[in-house]
C-alpha cells in the first residue's frame, strides 16, 4: 500500500505545481488590483465579480468532457480507441468556444448592464468570456498530459503561461494604465501562448474520427457531473452575486479579498491533490485494496487542509495586509475563519463523492449540488442584508455541511468506503479549539501575537498524535513519504500501480 501512496505523492507534487504555477498570478498581483491608483474599488470589485462568472462558464460549457475523457481512458474496452476519443472530445468544445465568443461579443454589453447597471465594463466581458472558451481546451490538454504522465511538459507549458501571464498583467495595468482591461488581456495572452506550445502535441496524440456513439456516452456520463460543477460553482460564488446586488461594491472587495485568501487551501492544496487523485482514483479501481487506501487519503487529506486553514485563520489581519495595498479592505481578515471551515466540509463532500463517479451515480451528484445552490441562495438572500459579509460567509458554511451530509450518505449507500470519520471530525475539532486558543491573543504586540501562532501551529501535530488519530501503518506511511521526497523527481516514473491492475487483469 505504501507505494500505492508514494506515486500518488509524486503525482502531488508534480500536477499541483504546474496548478499552482498558474494560480500564482492571481496572488502574486493581488497588491496590484488593490491598490487605488492601478484599479479603482469599481473595476477592483468588477474584476472579481468577473472571476466568478468565468468559473461559472467554464464548469457551464466545459460539459466536464475532460473528467469523462480521463473515465473512459483508463476503461480497457476503448483503449483502441483514445486519439479519437480525444480527438471528437477537443472538436466538441472547440465548436463551443467558438460560438460562446461570437455570442459574448454581441451580448457583452447587455451582461455589462445586468451585473454593473452600466455598459463601460462590456469589453472586459467580451475577453472574459473568449478567455474562458479557450480554458476548455487547457483543461482537456491537461488531462491528457497527466493520464500519459508527461510531468515536464505538464510544468513547462503550465510556467509559459504563468509568465506571459504575469509579465503582460505587470506591464498593462502599471506601465500601459489598461486598467481592468489588462487584466483580461495579460490572461488572454497567456492562454493563447499555452495553446501555441501544445497544438503540435495534441496533434500527435489525436485521429482526426470524430466518435459520436462514444461521445454521446460520455455526456451521459459528464452531463451530470457538468450540472454539478456549475451548481457547484454557483453553490460558491452566489454569495458575492447577492452582496454585489444587495451592498456596496467595497463590500464586495472585502467579501471578495477574505474569499481568495481562505481560497489559498482550495487553490494550492486541494486542487492540486484532486488532479493527482481523479485519475488516481479510477487507476485504482481495479486494487484489491482500493477501498482502504481510500479511507486513509481521506483521513491524510483532512489533516493537510485542516492545517493550512488553521495557519490562515490564526494569520489573516497579517496576511491580509501582505495581500493588500489598501487599508480600506483589511477587514477580510475576519471572514478567513468561516470560510476556511466551509472549505474543510467541499473537500470532505468531493472525496466522499468517488464512490458515486465509481458506479456511474453522477445524476445523484447533479441532484443533490442543485438543491444546495438553490437553498445557498435563500439563505444569501435573507443573511446577508441583516449581517452583510458575515452572512454570505455563515450561509457558505452552512451551505457546505449540508452538502457533505447528502453527498456521503448516498455514496456510502451505493458504493461504501471504511471512513473513518471519528478521525476526520477529531482532527476538525482540534484545529477548531487551536484557533480558538489563538484568537484570545489578539489584542497583544505583535511580536507576542506572531510567537503564540507559531507555538500552537506546532502544537497540532502533537496533539494529533497525543489524541492517537494515526495507527501504526499509517504512521510507517509518513516516514516512507518523507524518505521518498529526495528521488520524488527521479527520471523513471514509478509504475506501481500500472504493474498492481495488470496484475489484477492477468488473473481475470
Amino acid at each position: 500500500m505504501q507505494k500505492q501512496f508514494k506515486n500518488l505523492l509524486k503525482g502531488i507534487l508534480i500536477y499541483g505545481f504546474g496548478n499552482v504555477s498558474v494560480k500564482l498570478v492571481g496572488f502574486v498581483l493581488l497588491q496590484l488590483y488593490t491598490n487605488p491608483n492601478i484599479l479603482t474599488v469599481d473595476e477592483f470589485a468588477t474584476s472579481l465579480i468577473l472571476e466568478s462568472t468565468s468559473l461559472i462558464i467554464v464548469s457551464l460549457f466545459s460539459l466536464a468532457l475532460y473528467t469523462a475523457y480521463i473515465r473512459w481512458y483508463w476503461d480497457k474496452e476503448y483503449i483502441d480507441k483514445r486519439k479519437s476519443i480525444l480527438f471528437s472530445c477537443y472538436t466538441l468544445l472547440f465548436g463551443i468556444g467558438v460560438m460562446l465568443s461570437i455570442s459574448g461579443y454581441f451580448c457583452s454589453k447587455t451582461l455589462s448592464i445586468i451585473l454593473f447597471g452600466k455598459e463601460t465594463f462590456a469589453l472586459p466581458i467580451t475577453l472574459m468570456i473568449v478567455g474562458s472558451s479557450v480554458q476548455f481546451l487547457i483543461d482537456l490538454t491537461l488531462s491528457q498530459m497527466r493520464v500519459e504522465e508527461k510531468p515536464t511538459f505538464y510544468i513547462t507549458s503550465n510556467i509559459i503561461r504563468l509568465t506571459v501571464s504575469l509579465v503582460a498583467t505587470v506591464y498593462l495595468l502599471k506601465y500601459a494604465h489598461h486598467g481592468l482591461v489588462g487584466i483580461y488581456e495579460a490572461l488572454l495572452l497567456g492562454n493563447f501562448a499555452f495553446m501555441v506550445v501544445t497544438i503540435p502535441y495534441i496533434l500527435k496524440h489525436i485521429e482526426a474520427k470524430f466518435n459520436l456513439p462514444i461521445i454521446k456516452e460520455m455526456l451521459r456520463f459528464s452531463l451530470p457531473l457538468a450540472l454539478a460543477s456549475i451548481s457547484g460553482v454557483l453553490l460558491n460564488v452566489l454569495d458575492r452575486y447577492v452582496v454585489n446586488f444587495s451592498s456596496t461594491m467595497l463590500n464586495v472587495g472585502v467579501y471578495s479579498l477574505g474569499v481568495k485568501i481562505a481560497n489559498i487551501t482550495k487553490l494550492f492544496i486541494i486542487s492540486s491533490i484532486q488532479i493527482a487523485l481523479t485519475p488516481t482514483y479510477f487507476k485504482l479501481m481495479n486494487h484489491p485494496d482500493h477501498k482502504s487506501i481510500y479511507s486513509r487519503i481521506m483521513t491524510w487529506f483532512t489533516i493537510l487542509v485542516v492545517y493550512s486553514t488553521l495557519f490562515l485563520s490564526l494569520f489573516g489581519l497579517e496576511i491580509t495586509k501582505v495581500f493588500s495595498k489598501g487599508t480600506i479592505y483589511w477587514d477580510a481578515y475576519k471572514l478567513i475563519p468561516i470560510l476556511s471551515l466551509g472549505i474543510i466540509f467541499s473537500m470532505l463532500k468531493d472525496t466522499s463523492a468517488i464512490g458515486l463517479q465509481i458506479t456511474k451515480r453522477t445524476k445523484i451528484i447533479g441532484i443533490a449540488i442543485s438543491g444546495i445552490a438553490v437553498f445557498s441562495l435563500g439563505a444569501n438572500l435573507l443573511l446577508v442584508p441583516l449581517l452583510g459579509t458575515y452572512g454570505a460567509a455563515l450561509s457558505s458554511l452552512i451551505s457546505q455541511i449540508i452538502f457533505f451530509i447528502i453527498i456521503h450518505k448516498y455514496a456510502q449507500k451505493h458504493y461504501h468506503i471504511p471512513y473513518r470519520l471519528d478521525r476526520v471530525f477529531s482532527i476538525i475539532i482540534i484545529g477548531i479549539a487551536l484557533f480558538i486558543a489563538g484568537s484570545l491573543f489578539n489584542g497583544y504586540s505583535l511580536d507576542v501575537r506572531i510567537l503564540i501562532k507559531f507555538i500552537i501551529l506546532l502544537l497540532y501535530p502533537l496533539l494529533l498524535f497525543t489524541f492517537r488519530v494515526f495507527d501504526k501503518s499509517e504512521i510507517d506511511a509518513l516516514k516512507s513519504f518523507i524518505a521518498s521526497i529526495n528521488n520524488i523527481f527521479s527520471h523513471t516514473a514509478p509504475k506501481e500501480i500500472d504493474e498492481e491492475i495488470s496484475k489484477v487483469e492477468e488473473t481475470e
